[in-house]
């Protein structure tokens, strides 16, 4: 068997058909689906053992819940794919994916292929992302020349793909840091794995095809905020720190960035969802974690506008000052999309 794709599954019975039919309807048969039902609480370990009947190609573990760590742990101990593909259960992979993935395997025998994402709301495409790097095979050489160094995140700003949603990774090399990353990780997870799957591996292929649909969801923002995200933050950078992080020169300077970058990003959100009541504990938060001096050493060049003044702003502490700034930029798009 070349593949298993590894679905979790969690509180998404809306969603889980649609994910499962586009997995089941790729142009190629030869891959085992694992559906991982996490404890749901909804339809969805019935809509799991339904589809189980129908396709012998799936496989359904039922667990308690443990979350995103928890989950994907249980399927790739049952995986038994050559290469393993990570999917979400409320997002989608285009028909062909795996075929696709197949051949450039095939061809290079890389042991990480890397798709590029596009991001869908009711439909449209809202954006595409990928890793920033060229299209092509990337030797031991190459990954260390031009993954490293962005391996977190570049002076620039620019930083690889964090998700391990839309990889193919041989499973040999996958299985040990799936296994290792600590299930108490609730933010971050992917990274906590990726990171340590780039610095192991030997070749890479990193591909411009938009494979994977990433669906937006209208109904994830909630009413509240989570501040605790800052800490969690912190969780995954202690992960990291137990990593052989030796082969990257500059790691302390990217995890500088990534910290200050993270924190920016959480504000940011707070700001989109109009959180203000947020800020105190915001600040509160990451002046009482290794957050604070990470983002005083942070360096940054060319990044845009934007991101300059908030990561000004906050290595002067001035949190809700940015966090109105940020507001502000928001109300500016709307009205200017409108308009």
């Amino acid at each position: 068997m070349f593949f298993s794709v590894i679905v979790p599954v969690y509180k998404v019975e809306k969603y889980l058909p649609d994910c499962i039919e586009s997995v089941l309807n790729q142009t190629i048969s030869d891959f085992e689906l694992i559906l991982v039902d996490d404890g749901s609480p909804d339809a969805c370990p019935e809509i799991c053992d339904r589809y189980k009947e129908k396709d012998k190609r799936i496989k359904v573990v039922h667990k308690q819940n443990g979350g995103l760590a928890s989950a994907r742990r249980a399927g790739i101990k049952v995986a038994e794919g050559d290469y393993v593909f990570s999917l979400d259960s409320d997002d989608l992979i285009e028909n062909d994916t795996l075929e696709c993935a197949y051949k450039i395997i095939q061809e290079t025998s890389c042991e990480i292929v890397s798709f590029s994402y596009r991001w869908v709301k009711n439909g449209q495409t809202v954006s595409i992302t990928n890793d920033g790097l060229d299209e092509g095979f990337y030797n031991e050489k190459d990954i260390e020349k031009y993954i490293y160094p962005r391996i977190l995140m570049d002076e620039n700003m620019n930083h690889i793909s964090y998700y391990l949603s839309g990889k193919a990774v041989k499973r040999e090399l996958l299985l040990p840091h799936q296994l290792g990353v600590s299930e108490k990780i609730s933010l971050g997870e992917d990274l906590c794995c990726v990171v340590p799957c780039y610095l192991s591996a030997k070749s890479v292929y990193i591909s411009k095809k938009t494979a994977y649909l990433y669906t937006v969801r209208g109904d994830s923002m909630s009413k509240g905020f989570n501040t605790n995200q800052i800490y969690l933050v912190e969780n995954v950078i202690n992960e990291i720190y137990k990593m052989d992080i030796k082969k990257v020169v500059d790691f302390e300077k990217q995890l500088c960035r990534y910290s200050c970058f993270m924190c920016f990003t959480i504000l940011a959100s707070a700001a989109e969802g109009n959180h203000f009541k947020s800020v105190k504990a915001i600040k509160e938060n990451i002046m009482n974690s290794l957050h604070n001096e990470k983002i005083a050493c942070a360096e940054f060049k060319n990044i845009t506008f934007k991101s300059k003044i908030s990561v000004f702003l906050m290595k002067k502490k001035c949190y809700k000052t940015a966090f109105c700034f940020l507001n502000l930029c928001k109300l500016i798009k709307t009205v200017l999309l409108k308009g």
